[in-house]
């Protein structure tokens, strides 16, 4: 196959998508846009934002019966960052019956502070919603911290009646640690999220970002994929020859014909972290997927075409799209 009807492509622009919830893609660890290919380019990076604590917000007991105090705190709830200042009372629920009651500490999207009294039992549990364990959470809220009581007596809440273990008895907008992957329009968390939500499901996962808009780079030739390579060196012995392996990430590579050298496109985004696309036939669906950073060595010679020779710099080996 020759590739006569071949063609590539580079990042021109970019599509801004505002901050939107991500899916679950089922398993409670990774997150989906709908959207392939996230721009890196400046400007239009995206910025995920996971439920959750980003900093303060330590939980401490109140002044009298059955109260705790929260710090002032930042937090991320549906897309939004909230900076929420210090409660000084939050009221709890004691067991009435029974002996045993977890209250989560809860922000909702408003910024109200609250707690939610789970189901009261003879012992604890670390079940959602059972008898001694902690409440579901609703929706589009975040859990601060938990406060377990032994006792269905009035009193001061303790130091030790108070939780706030990180992805336990608190969530995070930090951790567990998120992963963006970038072609696929993913965030991938390093484990599943805490399934404490009314509904069994996870906190919500946001993110903005900017899908490219391609251009032609014309008169293009010469497009060389990035590539791992591989290679070995030899070690000798008293006894033998040994062989030790190691691989290499070459950079993806083509060549360009410019107008003037100054004023043409492709000049202008050198620098840039950039997705590239190239068809070997622009008619047939198979194509290569490269981002890097793009850069330039220009050629002026004497009585010839002006030349850009260009390097797409890769983080990692580029995508092959068969369909």
């Amino acid at each position: 196959m020759s590739t006569d009807n071949a063609l590539l492509e580079f990042e021109g622009g970019q599509n801004a998508f505002p901050m939107t919830a991500l899916s679950d893609s089922g398993d409670a660890q990774t997150f989906e846009s709908g959207e392939e290919l996230w721009s890196q380019a400046a400007g239009f990076a995206p910025v995920v934002r996971a439920d959750g604590v980003v900093t303060g917000g330590a939980c401490s007991p109140a002044t009298g019966n059955d109260a705790v105090a929260i710090a002032a705190f930042t937090a991320f709830v549906s897309g939004v960052e909230l900076a929420v200042a210090a409660q000084s009372n939050i009221a709890v629920t004691r067991a009435s019956t029974e002996t045993h009651m977890i209250n989560s500490i809860v922000c909702d999207g408003a910024g109200d502070v609250t707690a939610v009294a789970g189901t009261e039992g003879t012992a604890f549990s670390e079940v959602r919603g059972d008898a001694g364990g902690p409440p579901l959470i609703a929706v589009g809220s975040i859990e601060l911290a938990q406060v377990r009581m032994t006792s269905a007596s009035a009193a001061a809440v303790t130091e030790g009646e108070i939780f706030q273990l990180v992805n336990v008895h608190m969530e995070s907008a930090v951790f567990p640690i998120a992963t963006i992957d970038y072609v696929n329009g993913e965030v991938s968390f390093s484990s599943a999220l805490k399934k404490i939500h009314t509904g069994s499901v996870p906190k919500g996962v946001y993110a903005s970002f900017a899908t490219p808009e391609f251009i032609e780079a014309f008169d293009a030739y010469d497009f060389v994929p990035s590539e791992v390579g591989y290679s070995s060196s030899s070690k000798q012995t008293y006894t033998r020859v040994k062989n030790s392996r190691s691989q290499s990430l070459n950079n993806a590579t083509f060549s360009v014909d410019l107008t003037d050298g100054i004023s043409d496109t492709i000049a202008a985004v050198q620098g840039q972290n950039l997705y590239f696309r190239f068809y070997p036939d622009k008619n047939r669906p198979q194509h290569f997927i490269e981002q890097g950073v793009l850069s330039i060595a220009r050629t002026f010679p004497a009585g010839g075409d002006i030349v850009a020779a260009c390097t797409i710099n890769v983080d990692e080996k580029g995508k092959e799209v068969s369909l």
